[in-house]
Order: C-alpha cells, then sequence, then structure tokens
C-alpha cells in the first residue's frame, strides 16, 4: 500500500519534470509599421540610427544599405514572423526604403 501511493506520487512529478518551459526566440530589430514610416528620404544615417536603432546587418560590400530583419520563432517550429526593412543611402542621405512584406507562418 505504501509503495502504491509513493508511486502514485511519483509518476505526476515526473511527468511534470518532462515538461519545460521554452520561450519564443525573437532575433533582429522588431519594428513597426509607425516606427519604419518616420523614415523619410533625405534623413541622414545617424537620424535613421536614431529612429530605427542599428542595423542588423551592415554589408561591407554595400556600405550604401541597411538590413535590419526580424524573426520570430515559436519553439519547435517554422518562423512565426518574418519582417525585412532595407534603407537605402546615397552620400550619407536616405533615397528610399524597402519593406518585404511581413510574412506569417501558421505554426
Amino acid at each position: 500500500m505504501r509503495t502504491l501511493k509513493s508511486l502514485l506520487l511519483l509518476v505526476p512529478l515526473l511527468l511534470l519534470a518532462a515538461c519545460a518551459y521554452r520561450p519564443d526566440i525573437r532575433q533582429g530589430n522588431f519594428l513597426s509599421d509607425d516606427t519604419i514610416a518616420k523614415v523619410k528620404p533625405g534623413m541622414t544615417e545617424v537620424q535613421v540610427q536614431y529612429v530605427l536603432g542599428p542595423a542588423m546587418v551592415k554589408d561591407p560590400f554595400h556600405p550604401d544599405r541597411w538590413d535590419y530583419v526580424y524573426y520570430d520563432y515559436p519553439p519547435g517550429s517554422l518562423p512565426k514572423q518574418e519582417r525585412h526593412v532595407i534603407v537605402f543611402f546615397k552620400d550619407g542621405k536616405v533615397t528610399r526604403v524597402e519593406q518585404k512584406p511581413v510574412t506569417p507562418t501558421s505554426g
């Protein structure tokens, strides 16, 4: 009888121990549409960095292009959300901002 009670207590504890919390993994620069809309042609690199923060990717082969990338990974699945914003400069000033469509994936 005592062994049965011990076993009944032990089984739920082992099952709870197997359940581990896995938080979503967010990587990159999260930028809302309102924040992205604040970047206008003619702004300087310093102004863009103040509004959007430091770029995730500054390619040494394309110094006039800053890439802002964001991924949201739920545990054990494909990205829930991907966002990619590209800011182009010429002579240190913004010429255009491209935003690839936000791609939510099921998961």
